[in-house]
Parts: structure tokens; sequence; C-alpha cells
């Protein structure tokens, strides 16, 4: 079997789609077309069709992250991952990149110098039940982002896990369900995204200055989504994982957050970043 390598094409995504419905991952076509939007894919071909694909994202001039590795059921053990993942690392030869790895692929990322940095819990629920409340202070408030704020959003997100995402920002200010701040006196303590995504809600990603903030901002957003299906990646074995499994979102999955190149190391006066855009994009 001869595999080819190509650039991914708006015209590829539907064979994406196609490919991540095989694996039962639920991105929809158009989490494809917003994936795409804003990274680099390349896609291995047959004689008779796509079989793989994979999307690096650069965000910035040295940080990358690597995602929707996919090969066709049927198609693989034949090295078709490994010459995706050969071609995207090319691109980026002296640069760090991060990926969420399955167990399936961690040892396959091992050999290109990817070090596990840790668990990422993907927390998910069909229904989400009544969550706690809890309440804002007098100077507290919740409101949406206004696009003159957005060059601070897009700072803060870079000084909390050194990924510099201005593009995919404007997309969400734009795209996204809600984007919302806590705001305290007119200081803002935290960001929150509510967008559609696979099955139905994701709330990330999601920044705060420490954990009571960012579960005030969860509530908010429990309170408006309660009955619906909800999912939020998070960094896994924190305390904030813990609540959130107490507030109704049990843990599903757990992939490996891996990093080639030195790990970012966050100021204290950062904020954290609590939630993920998705498993794939970081």
């Amino acid at each position: 079997m001869t595999i080819e390598l190509r650039a991914m094409q708006p015209a590829d995504l539907e064979q994406g789609y196609r490919l991540s419905q095989q694996v039962s991952w639920p991105h929809r076509r158009e989490d494809w077309q917003q994936a795409l939007a804003h990274g680099a894919g390349l896609v291995a071909e047959n004689e008779q069709q796509i079989v793989g694909c994979a999307i690096l994202w650069p965000w910035g001039d040295t940080r990358s992250t690597l995602g929707l590795v996919i090969v066709d059921p049927a198609c693989q053990g034949k090295g078709i991952g490994k010459k995706l993942i050969d071609a995207l690392l090319a691109k980026v030869p002296n640069g760090n990149v991060r990926l969420h790895a399955t167990e399936m692929g961690q040892g396959l990322y091992e050999k290109y110098g990817f070090i596990a940095q840790g668990a990422i819990f993907q927390h998910q629920i069909a229904q989400l039940p009544e969550c706690e409340v809890l309440e804002l202070a007098e100077d507290e408030t919740i409101r949406p982002l206004r696009e003159d704020e957005l060059p601070t959003l897009i700072d803060k997100d870079n000084q909390s896990h050194g990924l510099y995402r201005p593009t995919l920002w404007k997309d969400l200010f734009v795209s996204a369900e809600s984007l919302l701040v806590l705001d305290k006196a007119g200081e803002i303590q935290g960001y929150m995204t509510l967008r559609k995504f696979g099955r139905g809600n994701v709330i990330g990603p999601l920044l705060a200055k420490d954990e009571q903030c960012a579960r005030k901002l969860f509530c908010y957003a429990a309170a408006l989504l309660q009955g619906q299906f909800v999912r939020m990646d998070t960094y896994g074995h924190t305390p904030f994982s813990d609540w959130l499994v107490t507030q109704g979102l049990p843990v599903i999955d757990a992939p490996v957050m891996m990093v080639r190149g030195l790990p970012w190391q966050r100021s204290p006066e950062a904020m954290i970043d609590f939630s993920f855009m998705s498993q794939a994009m970081g």
C-alpha cells in the first residue's frame, strides 16, 4: 500500500469527520472547521481514500500543540501515524510542542522526546444536575467580555500557559455562545467561554485568578446549563477537578499531557488555566 502525505484542505474536512466517527471521537463538522482554521493539517492517502490525518497548531513563534492524530482502524499498524507525526514535527524542529496522548499513543510520542507532565481529566455528563450555588460579593459581577478587553485576555492567556492565541480568541468572541468575565470592582478576576462542541456544551477555556474565582464562574455556567450535556477538560488530580466531581461532572477519560521541550513555567501572578479549549488544541 502506497501512502502519500499532503496538506489538509477544507475539502478534506468531511473525511476528517469520517475518521473521527470511526474512532468514536465526538467532533462535529463545525469542530473540524474550527480546528483546521487555526492549524496546519496533513492527510495521508492511499490509492482509494484518506486513511489518516493530524493537525499542528502554532501558537506564537516557539510553541505549538499537536492533535487530531487519527488513522483509519483498517489501516492501523502500518506506520501511517508515524509518517504524519514525523512530517508535522519537522515543521517545528526547535519548538516546544504539547499534546494530550491516549494510553495507546503515549509510547510512540516518548520516542520523539515527549515527556509526560500529568493527566488531563475529561469531566462529562449527559444531563448536568443542579449544582452548588456560590454567591457573588456585592462588588462582583459576571458579564460579557467587551471587544476592547480582548487584547488583555489574549495576554493573560499567554501568561498562563505560554500559548499565544489571538486568532483563536477573536474567533471565540464571535462564535462562542458566551464569553464571560468575573469582574470585581472593575478588575477582571477570570474569563470563561461557553460554547457548542461535540455532543453538547463545553465550558472552556476558563482562566481565573484562583480556584474560588473558577468555582464562581463554573457555578454561573452550571445554572445556565442544568439538565444539558456538559463537558469540561481540566488538569487531573487537583482540588478543582475533585470539586467538579462533587458537582455532578464525573471523569470519563484521562489522557496524558506530554511536552517536547521545556515545560512552561507560569509566574505566580499569572492567571491559572482551569479548563482547556479541547484535548486536541490545548
